[in-house]
């Protein structure tokens, strides 16, 4: 069942556009309710929360007289606390201007790790809701396992191959088989060539002729890599690299170990039968060689097939304590991926091209929805780790911008000057609405 199927006449824009909000709203009410509960338990107390920049289109005051409010504009949100001069907290009022009572709740009068912790807990709250979601995610498909046994067949295969959910696989052409890994293996050996593959169906014994060849399906774009930042998705089938045909998943493997430093890959895709091309540049990575089987620094672009594209295994339940490791590394990998995309543009010749804005977000949003809710739960958990990482960089304005103005206020034992945090803000703004520009740019030239 699609996500948004409820919504009747689910389409265009509107397909794009309700995915794209609901995404952004999780992410950037988790992201101020982190400042928000934690600013409450230091004693600092909240007047406007905001879902939303710009006129306020809807809402209301709680007892303790903090005001929550949807504004016009869904590109963010804040958390004003008393004192605060506006959203950004780069200026404070007056002390004359607060009651008593005010003046013992206001933020800037709150201790210095008090003021550092409100801050930060945005940021950790969004690595919590995505490391959440992975977990969750984690449980809920399992994880392939090495069984010689057949799981999914996709229906493409349906006529081609005479396998069946279930069977499981005790020989290939004479050689016994004993994990799926050694299915890959045989017919990566056969490279289309058919092969006599025994197996074990209920209670039957069968031998079965199949010549198949492996599928450059993508199954998995790990978040923050290369092929992920280039807008490639699951689903997506390779056709060619380079302008040569890849008929297979190896084949990609081949070519991509091939790539010189800094080499640009072009990838042709066939998307639900609509053709597209991407270039973008490979990372390096410690990784085996597919040719030599060696463990080597090799250019790798993020994605990878389970099974045989086509011909899957069987799944079997994770402990949580699998889980929450895959949940931990997942997280993780989007943070080092980010980085390492970052540095690649400011210290090598990464691509920018590959840098993507909201209209970029919204039309994967409308994709994953289409996907079902295990894609869009997947979605919602990358976004809001990238967000908690972009909000963590030392940029006046951004959360890492305030930390930073704290890191110098407790080296120097004074605040940082009101001047220097308005001049800081002004740049730091600046900064952010140029990159805000470029990737919109980006976005409407992929159009």
């Amino acid at each position: 069942m699609e996500l948004l199927s409820a919504i009747p006449v689910i389409g265009g824009a509107l397909g794009t556009i309700v995915p794209f909000l609901i995404v952004l709203g999780i992410v950037v009410f988790v992201h101020e309710f982190g400042h928000y509960i934690v600013g409450r338990w230091c004693g600092i107390r909240a007047e406007v929360f905001s879902i939303g920049f710009g006129p306020k289109l809807w809402g209301w005051s709680d007892r303790r007289g903090t005001h929550w409010q949807v504004a016009a504009l869904p590109l963010g949100g804040y958390v004003r606390f008393v004192g605060d001069m506006d959203p950004a907290s780069a200026g404070k009022a007056d002390d004359a201007d607060l009651t008593a009572e005010q003046r013992a709740h206001a933020f800037h009068n709150a201790s210095l790790w008090r003021r550092a912790a409100t801050v930060a807990a945005g940021p950790v709250f969004n690595f919590a809701l995505s490391f959440v979601l992975f977990v969750a995610l984690s449980l809920a498909v399992g994880k392939a396992s090495n069984d010689p046994v057949i799981g999914e067949l996709r229906p493409e295969l349906a006529g081609q191959v005479d396998l069946q959910p279930g069977d499981r696989v005790l020989e290939i052409d004479g050689e016994p088989v004993e994990t799926f890994g050694e299915i890959i293996s045989a017919f990566v050996r056969a490279n289309g060539e058919q092969v006599d593959v025994v197996v074990e169906r209920g209670d039957r014994r069968l031998t079965v002729p199949v010549a198949y060849r492996l599928a450059s399906r993508i199954d998995f774009v790990n978040p923050g890599m290369p092929a992920s930042r280039a807008g490639l998705v699951a689903g997506d089938v390779i056709v060619e690299v380079d302008g040569e045909p890849v008929a297979s998943f190896y084949d990609l493997q081949v070519v991509t170990a091939t790539k010189a430093l800094g080499e640009e890959i072009v990838i042709d895709i066939l998307r639900d039968d609509v053709p597209m091309t991407f270039r973008f540049m490979p990372d390096i990575v410690e990784r085996t060689n597919p040719v030599t089987r060696e463990i080597e620094p090799l250019p790798t672009i993020g994605v990878r097939a389970i099974g045989l594209g086509g011909i899957n295994p069987t799944l079997e339940a994770r402990t949580l304590g699998e889980a929450m490791l895959s949940g931990v590394a997942q997280t993780v990998g989007i943070v080092t991926g980010t980085f390492n995309y970052v540095g690649d543009m400011i210290f090598a010749d990464a691509d920018t091209g590959q840098l993507g804005g909201p209209i970029r977000i919204a039309q994967i949003s409308g994709e994953k929805a289409e996907e079902g809710f295990m894609s869009f739960a997947y979605l919602i958990a990358i976004i809001s780790t990238s967000i908690g990482l972009l909000n963590l960089f030392p940029v006046p304005v951004l959360d890492g911008g305030h930390l930073m103005f704290y890191a110098f206020e407790a080296i120097r034992g004074r605040p940082v000057g009101d001047f220097a945090i308005r001049v800081g803000t002004m740049i730091g703004l600046s900064l952010v609405l140029l990159l805000m520009v470029f990737a919109t740019y980006n976005d409407l030239a992929r159009l």
